[in-house]
């Protein structure tokens, strides 16, 4: 039979031997019942190469490296990373897990003399957020984010969508 493949082969090869020579290439592999599954992407062990590591959020922020990451609820990176700021000492970022509480497209602060924090979306009940602003500076706890990554995390993040933040 010229020219032909028997099933389960692709080019005369199995298919479990094609996944485990892909997942292998400087990813490591797990072989389970025949199956290859990739391991995650990055040293750090974090889902899908973040420093997070609950597959279900929707939003991750490094505080020390200083990157954020929109995530698909699923474990897959969909945006980022992206350069943010966060809390200055004794106003400190939160770290853990939090729950988008709402958003607020032109929200200004009451706390701090008016400041304006434009796509705004809240993780606490204690008036902290993503929102755009400079990233040079520290903020109140905020995590802040260049304009067109506020924008995004704006549009992708919704009330009761997880959120994990880390050192």
């Amino acid at each position: 039979m010229a020219g032909r493949h028997r099933r389960g082969t692709q080019r005369g090869v199995p298919s479990g031997r094609i996944a485990v020579s892909v997942a292998t290439i400087g990813l490591g592999a797990l072989q389970l019942g025949g199956v290859a599954v990739a391991a995650p992407a990055g040293g750090g062990g974090g889902v899908d190469g973040t420093s997070c590591t609950d597959a279900r959020i929707k939003a991750c922020v490094d505080l020390s490296e200083n990157r954020a990451w929109l995530l698909d609820g699923q474990g897959n990176v969909v945006y980022g990373p992206v350069r943010n700021s966060h809390g200055a000492e004794g106003q400190e970022t939160p770290t853990g897990d939090h729950i988008i509480q709402r958003k607020e497209r032109h929200h200004v602060s009451q706390e701090y003399e008016g400041s304006p924090m434009p796509y705004a979306v809240f993780f606490d009940n204690e008036g902290r957020a993503f929102h755009g602003g400079s990233t040079d500076r520290e903020s109140a706890g905020c995590v802040r984010l260049g304009p067109d990554d506020a924008k995004r995390f704006f549009e992708h993040l919704n009330p009761n969508d997880r959120v994990q933040i880390v050192e």
